[in-house]
């Protein structure tokens, strides 16, 4: 994703509705294995974030001081602003990342990365907006090696504004690493019941194509800012 693009929107309101609320059992899982217990001095960004959706579902169950979500999709991130209430947000186009330098103690990106062209970017990005052991978690499932991108690829290349990336795991890891970031690595295992649709076969041909890509083939990273 050019960071500095600007879309109207990534798909159609259902399509995003419907997107949102497939990524809960996924957002659940993040808010679940994350280490830190307690963010009420925190400031939090959500880079990527769509309709606003993460945030007040992370505020909810791990209250914060102030969060951040910033997407490249105007109607998105102003669905975002009317939705969020009197909660402590604020959402925008990426572009106001530059009044954020060294401003977050935790940021998040789900299903984001494999949309960035240049990973070296934003790698040196989200180290300038973090503080000094700042945390980035990473959640991802559509990288080299998994086995189910290769056809997936094609249908997000049809719809997306942006293209794709095809990323491996070894990349990411090491371009973090390569800008002084702590890296750690584990399977985001979505345990409990799944939203499935029969007639919806986009993506997810089966069932059990559906729980072997939530169970096995989800990654998230643990990036920390060691200076």
């Amino acid at each position: 994703m050019q960071t500095n693009l600007r879309v109207k929107t990534w798909d159609s309101v259902e399509g995003e509705q419907s997107m949102q609320t497939g990524h809960i059992p996924s957002w659940q899982a993040m808010i679940d294995r994350m280490r830190e217990t307690d963010l009420e001095t925190a400031s939090v960004l959500d880079f990527g974030c769509n309709r606003g959706g993460f945030l007040p579902f992370l505020y909810k169950s791990k209250p914060f001081h102030f969060g951040v979500g910033v997407d490249i999709a105007e109607d998105s991130v102003s669905y975002a602003n009317t939705a969020k209430g009197s909660l402590p947000l604020r959402y925008g186009h990426n572009d106001i990342l530059e009044y954020y330098k060294n401003s977050f103690d935790v940021a998040f990106s789900h299903e984001v990365v494999y949309l960035l062209p240049d990973l070296q970017a934003h790698a040196a990005q989200i180290r300038s907006l973090l503080k000094t052991k700042g945390v980035y978690y990473i959640a991802i499932g559509e990288y080299a090696e998994n086995p189910l991108w290769e056809r997936w690829k094609k249908a997000v290349d049809q719809f997306s504004p942006v293209p794709s990336q095809t990323w491996s795991l070894q990349q990411i890891a090491r371009t973090f690493a390569d800008h002084d970031f702590e890296v750690s690595v584990r399977r985001l295992v979505c345990d409990d019941f799944l939203p499935y649709d029969p007639s919806d076969d986009k993506y997810i041909l089966s069932p059990m194509e559906l729980l072997e890509f939530m169970t096995r083939y989800m990654i998230f990273f643990r990036m920390v800012k060691k200076s």
